[in-house]
């Protein structure tokens, strides 16, 4: 992606995020306050629907405390007015009055009158508050006999909810005795309410009722309230309803000051992209166009100065002392590469020859040392003791018994030596192999064979074989073959598996193991290698020695070693077209060498 894309979708994004969080920012803050405004509208209207149906709870009790204190109603419960129904209680007056029942209770509960009128049709329809004849004692519908109190409610009758008004039954000037209830009833008008409140609500059963009193949905904010009985228990639920208009505003609100936001940030982000184009891409495509011809030509030919005294300024400067310091070192390193690269291919050439040469003293240690052991001495002494007249025929028996025994112990060890002299020619012609193979390299290009692993292997472990206390563990080593050069494969190996016997002989432990294992993996994409393995629970390496230990130079070993060897078995391995690296979990928990080069075809495969 190039600088300028990337400067434009960063300052995007920038635009993007600023964006979101201007959004998130109204929506949080902003927005609940049209949403605290829509909750208190809710509740005007609510309080406007509870006001109206107190203002006729209000009214009808009034009128129940009117006719309840009055001396003609005193006389009717007293039986003493005959005539009261018929003057009082009659269509004409309950219409005029404004209420629908009439009811007239004496002390003891019994109803005396229970009357009333439905005004809904073209003639008035009778009605009855009551379903029974007498209320039982302590009914909230029966006025106390102590206190003068008027009371209102709500009840629920057969024709629907109705206010009520409760006020007990006196003389008009209060004296005497209460003779009892008077109970005036109105049904509420939920029609008329709504026209006069303005305000959309509804009845609900009490079983219906939500746990919250607000609630909010899509399209409006409700509210719940209980609407309560004489006895105080709930007799229906009233809730009304308030559109979100306000939410509705609010919102957009916020989406006109975010487009608004977003146009400005749109014409900000367009100045600043071509303050940016003038100031700094343009240079810095100045920059690159010179640095391509740079590497077309080959020639780092200086740039020219634009003056103008800013960082870009100060790197066209800097760029321009660089190429001088690199044009200098360039003509110092094509003097120099020739003497280093002769240097490193002797030095890994010596290092592999002694590689090859210490097991080979190793075994002519070990003949000249059997040479000189002691009994063959012995043997010398018998043979000149038999050649002496006069000797014993029990001791020249004994004498002819220790020869005969210790030429046949000669006759083993001949064949020891033997096969010792046979790993000694095997040993020289691995040295020869490796001055041959450098001689070839000398003058043309390697080309890559098919390498048997195992046969390479067995071919390196002569090389630790006489070290005391090296156990080596070939069980997963596998016949495969592999792309790569036979002779400086064998030698990585000679490298790997000298040193995995070191590591162990320097850890102290007296005795360790060598485990070798190859084994053949592919790819998704089909793609075949072979991968060989030489672990070692020696010394084992740590975390900063592992970083650097195939840098040409670097070592762990003391006694004044180069540390050539794994500098070149890396390069080897590069040359053949593999990876070689190292794992270890630190010090004194082992190392593990491991090489990846690509798997030779079969002839399945090659077919």
């Amino acid at each position: 992606m190039r600088l300028v894309t990337k400067l434009n979708v960063a300052l995007v994004g920038v635009v993007a995020v600023s964006a979101v969080l201007n959004f998130a920012t109204l929506r949080l803050a902003v927005l609940p306050s049209f949403s605290a405004l829509e909750e208190q509208a809710a509740e005007r209207n609510q309080s406007r629907v509870l006001d109206a149906i107190q203002l006729q709870k209000d009214q009808v009790a009034s009128s129940a405390g009117d006719y309840a204190i009055w001396d003609d109603t005193y006389d009717f419960i007293k039986g003493l007015a005959s005539t009261y129904e018929e003057k009082n209680v009659t269509a004409e007056s309950l219409k005029t009055l404004g209420v629908n029942y009439f009811v007239a209770i004496d002390v003891a509960g019994k109803v005396v009158l229970d009357s009333g009128f439905a005004f809904n049709a073209d003639e008035p329809r009778p009605l009855k508050l009551l379903s029974t004849g007498r209320l039982p004692p302590g009914s909230p519908l029966l006025s106390s006999l102590t206190n003068v109190d008027i009371r209102s409610s709500l009840l629920k009758t057969s024709e629907g909810l109705a206010v009520i008004g409760i006020s007990p039954i006196l003389r008009s000037d209060r004296s005497g005795t209460q003779m009892g209830t008077l109970v005036l009833g109105r049904l509420l008008d939920m029609n008329a309410i709504r026209s006069a409140t303005r305000v959309d609500f509804d009845l609900l059963a009490t079983s219906t009722f939500p746990t919250r009193p607000l609630a909010e949905s899509a399209g409006t904010v409700d509210r719940i309230d209980p609407l309560l009985g004489p006895d105080g228990r709930a007799l229906a639920m009233i809730r009304s309803h308030t559109t979100r208009d306000i939410t509705a505003l609010g919102e957009q609100t916020i989406l006109t000051t975010l487009l608004l936001l977003l146009a400005g940030a749109t014409i900000l982000l367009l100045a600043l992209g071509v303050i940016l184009r003038h100031i700094v891409i343009r240079r810095i495509e100045m920059l690159r166009s010179h640095l391509l011809s740079v590497a077309a030509a080959g020639h780092l030919d200086p740039m020219p100065e634009d003056g103008k005294g800013d960082e870009l300024s100060e790197t066209v400067i800097s760029f321009n002392e660089m190429a001088d310091q690199l044009d200098e070192l360039r003509d110092r390193l094509r003097r120099q590469d020739y003497d280093h690269g002769a240097a490193d291919e002797a030095a890994g050439l010596l290092h592999n020859v002694r590689n090859a040469l210490s097991p080979i003293s190793v075994v002519a240690w070990g003949l000249a040392k059997a040479n000189a052991a002691p009994w063959k001495q012995n043997v010398t002494k018998a043979l000149d003791q038999l050649n002496e007249p006069g000797l014993g025929s029990d001791r020249a028996a004994k004498l002819q018994q220790f020869v005969a025994m210790s030429s046949a112990r000669l006759m083993d060890e001949d064949r020891a030596r033997q096969e010792e002299v046979g790993s000694l020619v095997a040993m020289l012609r691995h040295v020869d192999d490796i001055l041959k193979e450098q001689d070839r390299s000398a003058q043309r290009d390697r080309v890559l064979d098919d390498v048997d692993i195992a046969i390479s292997l067995r071919n390196a472990l002569p090389l630790i074989e006489h070290r005391r206390g090296i156990t080596v563990d070939v069980s997963e080593l596998r016949s495969l073959s592999a792309l790569g050069h036979r002779v400086p494969l064998e030698q990585v190996l000679d490298n790997l598996i000298v040193n995995a016997a070191e590591a162990i002989e320097a850890s102290g432990a007296g005795a360790g193991r060598v485990r070798i294992a190859a084994r053949r993996v592919e790819d998704a994409a089909g793609n075949a290698s072979v991968v060989l393995t030489v672990s070692d629970d020696g010394v084992g390496i740590d975390t900063d020695n592992r970083v650097r230990l195939f840098e040409k130079g670097f070592t762990t070993k003391s006694g004044g070693k180069r540390g050539v060897g794994l500098h070149w078995c890396a390069n080897a391995v590069n040359a053949m077209g593999g990876r070689l690296s190292v794992e270890s979990e630190g010090p004194q928990r082992g190392a593990t060498f491991k090489i990846i080069l690509p798997a030779a075809l079969s002839r399945r495969d090659a077919a």
